[in-house]
């Protein structure tokens, strides 16, 4: 049986990135060979895991014709 306040209790609304956010990055393990590796700490110690995102980022970008 209802009391007919239903309608008043709010239901929690999850909270988005709203507008104008940048799209969430996915989260993925990869293996790499020890060379690269090498030369990323050695090169880009405190950002390079932004400095391999930005190569390859721009690696699909030329591939795919995107110059964003």
């Amino acid at each position: 049986m209802t009391t007919g306040i239903e309608f008043l209790s709010r239901k929690k609304q999850r909270k988005g990135r709203g507008l104008g956010k940048k799209p969430a990055l996915s989260c993925t393990s990869l293996r790499l060979p020890k060379e690269v590796m090498d030369y990323f700490n050695t090169n880009f110690a405190y950002t390079k895991q932004a400095k391999m995102r930005e190569i390859l980022t721009e690696y699909v970008n030329n591939q795919t014709g995107n110059q964003s």
